[in-house]
């Protein structure tokens, strides 16, 4: 294995480099919507100092903020619960066993396919916080984006219930295990539905090779950015078995200067695919292309919020974010006892 350089400093591949979609923020952002979705967030749990001070590094408004900007007050308040809601799930799977974490993920469904149900008094708060979420969200949905939704939430419960197995054996998937969990995991998929909330998209545009090609490069994308600037903080914590950087080192016996190269290359190689192939999107009739052409916008800008996010809040950086943007360097963290 290669030392590369100093292994007590990382250096972040800027991923990005070429993506020519740039900052954006919805103009509602710190409105009464936020503050609509805040206190619709407390009104479930009793928050500890440690929940508080999650809430708090994550900056989830923040977030939908950036990847929802040409929404309006009711689909960018749907972003803002969204965020919430997929906090509560975080935070509620990431210490469970994988049984607990099944009987999160039926309870979850549950709420979501049954949304006039009235949830069972003893049941975990994250039913009726589901329930309440997709009673509200779904009014402003199309069909199509309902179902879509539907469908990449039940994905993504299964996914993390697949991940909670592995941690608790202890197993480290492959490159190639890990991407077929990982892509729905990482939730983008439900979060792309709300995209098209307000717009009206055949079936056939999501049907299309093209457009899921599109489509799985910006779930890549930020599954890559994702994993390299998570990796820090759950290294130190003991808890970085779901993140590509550890994958690579494992399987490829790499360094993690030579993990960072991998990555920052592959990404490279996959934005290039993504802008040559969006010179091939076919034509869906003149009544679609307005529509497309947003949804498209918004994949493509929800890969650059999310790196925006990710050195904005303070849940990977604390508050060195901005400089470390700027400089791609942050000094490895020791592992805690």
């Amino acid at each position: 294995m290669s030392t590369g350089i100093s292994e007590s400093v990382i250096t972040l591949p800027d991923i990005l480099a070429e993506w020519p979609w740039k900052r954006n923020l919805n103009p509602l952002s710190h409105l009464q919507t936020e503050a609509e979705s805040t206190a619709w967030t407390r009104s479930f749990v009793v928050f500890t100092p440690r929940l508080q001070q999650a809430l708090e590094l994550g900056d989830h408004h923040l977030l939908s903020s950036l990847a929802y900007p040409l929404e309006n007050k009711d689909v960018f308040r749907v972003g803002c619960d969204l965020m919430n809601l997929f906090f509560f799930l975080d935070e509620c799977t990431d210490i469970a066993s994988s049984q607990e974490v099944k009987q999160m993920s039926t309870i979850v469904l549950d709420a979501l396919c049954n949304p006039d149900k009235a949830r069972p008094e003893s049941e975990c708060f994250i039913g009726e916080a589901t329930r309440q979420f997709w009673e509200l969200s779904s009014r402003c949905a199309s069909k199509g984006a309902r179902r879509r939704f539907i469908e990449g939430l039940y994905k993504f419960t299964t996914a993390v219930v697949d991940q909670a197995h592995d941690r608790d054996k202890n197993y480290i998937k492959n490159v190639d295990e890990y991407f077929l969990v990982r892509r729905n995991t990482i939730g983008a998929m439900p979060a792309f539905a709300v995209l098209e909330f307000s717009l009206n998209l055949p079936d056939e545009v999501f049907e299309d090779p093209v457009i899921q090609k599109l489509t799985n490069i910006c779930v890549d994308l930020i599954i890559l950015s994702n994993d390299i600037y998570s990796y820090n903080v759950e290294q130190a914590r003991g808890d970085a078995n779901h993140n590509l950087v550890t994958i690579l080192m494992h399987h490829k016996n790499l360094s993690l200067a030579e993990t960072m190269k991998w990555i920052g290359d592959y990404a490279s190689k996959i934005v290039s695919e993504f802008l040559d192939d969006l010179n091939h999107v076919p034509s869906f009739g003149e009544g679609v292309e307005c529509d497309l052409e947003r949804y498209l916008y918004g994949i493509a800008n929800w890969v650059r919020a999310n790196d925006c996010w990710s050195f904005e809040c303070r849940r990977y950086f604390e508050t060195n974010g901005l400089q470390i943007q700027q400089t791609r360097k942050v000094d490895l963290l020791p592992r805690r006892k």
